[in-house]
């Protein structure tokens, strides 16, 4: 698995360079976001060369985990070597 980190515009979802690399239909996007506005994803094969003029860089697989546990401590790479997320609490469960 290859893992990618962009920087969003504003920090905001589907912004910065998340519209180019979900028209390639490669991209996983990941559900951490720190609070300078990078993102973490996920891609099998992708040039990022095309990418140009964002801020889009590959990282390891020990990197992407370490983004995603200073968000949540709990992260974790599964099988499939994808970020675990926190599981959110069902309010009507309660």
């Amino acid at each position: 698995m290859r893992y990618l980190k962009w920087k969003l515009s504003e920090g905001t979802s589907g912004t910065g360079p998340e519209t180019e690399l979900n028209l390639a239909n490669r991209i996983i996007v990941g559900s951490y976001v720190d609070s300078d506005g990078y993102r973490i994803g996920y891609c099998p094969d992708l040039d990022t060369s095309s990418m140009g003029e964002w801020d889009v860089t590959e990282v390891s697989a020990a990197d992407a985990l370490a983004f995603a546990q200073a968000i949540w401590a709990d992260a974790e790479i599964d099988s499939d070597g994808i970020l675990t997320n926190e599981e959110l609490v069902d309010p009507s469960v309660e």
